[in-house]
């Protein structure tokens, strides 16, 4: 039996809606409150990646998506409008891929192959789709330079502290009873 997610009617529902508006809202904010700019492309370094991969790791792929796409297109329509709509697809599927490999764990407390693949795959999914809409948008050259520069590193802070985390939220969330209880031995171990 797979983890307990985001549904929109089941158990828990109460929970659920209201953890994807915190997360949604909280993406927004992490990624408008530390906003670096990068003036060749008119991106800027900030610190939503770590939500939109929470928001994926508690919340599976559905509540991944709204929380990555919906919580950080609402900063880019503030802080860089150009930007959002290539946010809401990309940043929504980097949450989706955390979530959908996360949801495979049987692991609450415990970090496992799972959250890493899909922090791993969110991560490649993100580089990727910023650099494909930025080479669209002003070529290859400074999109490259901003996958360097900014995006690795963004991407990168990101993903290390939703792996240090992410598990320990996870396993606070089953104890309210937000999460089924199972048991399993899987983890990072094996």
């Amino acid at each position: 039996m797979e983890m307990e997610y985001f549904r929109p009617a089941g158990k828990n529902t109460a929970i659920n809606i209201a953890l994807l508006g915190i997360l949604t809202a909280l993406a927004t904010v992490a990624t408008i409150a530390i906003a670096i700019p990068y003036p060749v492309t008119s991106g800027y370094f900030n610190l939503g990646d770590t939500v939109v991969m929470l928001g994926g790791l508690l919340l599976g792929p559905i509540g991944g998506f709204i929380v990555g796409g919906v919580g950080s297109a609402i900063a880019d329509m503030i802080v860089a409008p150009i930007y959002a709509p290539i946010t809401l697809i990309v940043k929504g599927l980097e949450g989706m891929a955390v979530g959908y490999f996360s949801s495979k764990t049987r692991e609450y407390v415990r970090l496992s192959r799972w959250d890493i693949t899909g922090v791993v795959v969110g991560s490649i999914i993100m580089l990727l789709g910023y650099l494909i809409g930025e080479i669209l948008l002003w070529g290859f050259g400074a999109a490259f330079a901003e996958l360097i520069a900014v995006n690795l590193a963004q991407v990168t802070a990101g993903a290390i502290v939703t792996l240090l985390i992410g598990p320990r939220i996870r396993s606070y969330l089953r104890g309210i009873n937000y999460m089924e209880p199972e048991t399993s031995s899987e983890s990072i171990n094996e």
